[in-house]
């Protein structure tokens, strides 16, 4: 089905993010400020987060095991699926694909790091849109973050993930946000710099300041978020509201002016007012795909030198000549 911009709608748009930051920023805590969320804790640290942000939490051993509760019905009751790490996910994805695809095993029975590390990769980014797509929720991704060094010697922060898929996880992401304290004040930054990588959309961009929990305050910063983003795509559509209204008047106007087709002489006329509509966006071309379709109902052809329509001629059989 092909939609037009005028006729998008984001208003339950879902968004895939990465969240990534050193050991004890809150990164976890600040993943489930999302949308009713739920955590696949694959790195079994549920414990570490206060126990009045706790969210429900699948605990399990495969990855078949994760789609499995992830495919199930007691999933409709969330709206967003926190993976606490990627990193610890990429593992699970490794002894999977270890396990069940065809060529990850090398001749002594060690995983094929060529081939195996292509398997992970393509299921992460089958598993993301397999969430976001069919089961409609938001996904965040936790990872913690590795100081390495760039071709200058430079610090740079980095995710902690093995191999080459910590470049891939990026791609299905809408937004990827680097969590650091600076002067004793925690922010998510979701624009790259030298030091880190960042990924923004939607009018997230930037560095944005978390504000500290307390007993009385709302875990729900990316709720917010995600509102936000929200908002600033249903802004960037009303751009589309004054050609959406004259689109829809031109449409009515041609569809009208078609309906009184039914020969050579309701067509020809149907030209010049044809012409007069003042069009939109895709209307001039869905009017004329609709007086085609009508002409040739009608068993209509265009004279070149008339220049007007006129009755096809009757095809004729060899008895009839």
């Amino acid at each position: 089905m092909i939609v037009m911009p005028e006729s998008m709608d984001f208003t339950h748009q879902r968004f895939s993010a990465i969240i990534y930051g050193s050991p004890g920023v809150g990164k976890t805590t600040l993943a489930l400020s999302a949308p009713t969320p739920i955590l696949i804790d694959f790195d079994c640290g549920i414990s570490r987060v206060r126990a009045q942000h706790r969210k429900a939490t699948i605990v399990c051993n495969t990855y078949e095991e994760v789609l499995r509760d992830v495919r199930s019905k007691e999933m409709s009751d969330y709206e967003t699926i926190v993976i606490d790490t990627g990193g610890s996910f990429v593992t699970f994805l490794k002894d999977w694909a270890f396990r069940t695809q065809p060529g990850c095993k090398t001749k002594p029975g060690d995983f094929h790091s060529l081939k195996g590390f292509g398997f992970v990769k393509s299921e992460f980014t089958s598993f993301t849109e397999e969430i976001k797509t069919t089961l409609n929720k938001n996904v965040i991704y936790v990872f913690h973050s590795q100081e390495q060094a760039d071709k200058d010697g430079n610090p740079t922060q980095r995710l902690l993930c093995e191999g080459s898929v910590r470049n891939t996880v990026w791609n299905p992401c809408d937004f990827g946000g680097y969590v650091q304290i600076i002067n004793g004040k925690r922010y998510i930054c979701f624009s790259p710099e030298q030091e880190y990588f960042a990924k923004g959309c939607h009018g997230i961009t930037g560095r944005i300041e978390i504000p500290e929990l307390t007993q009385t305050t709302t875990n729900d910063f990316m709720t917010k978020l995600f509102d936000r983003a929200r908002a600033n795509i249903a802004a960037e559509a009303e751009i589309y509201a004054p050609q959406k209204e004259a689109y829809e008047q031109a449409m009515v106007a041609g569809t009208a002016i078609i309906a009184t087709i039914t020969d050579a002489d309701t067509a020809n006329a149907a030209i010049p007012q044809i012409k007069g509509i003042k069009h939109s966006l895709t209307s001039e071309k869905e009017i004329g795909v609709a007086f085609n379709a009508k002409i040739k109902e009608c068993g209509l052809l265009w004279d070149r030198v008339l220049k007007e329509y006129i009755p096809a001629p009757q095809e004729t059989t060899e008895e009839g000549k």
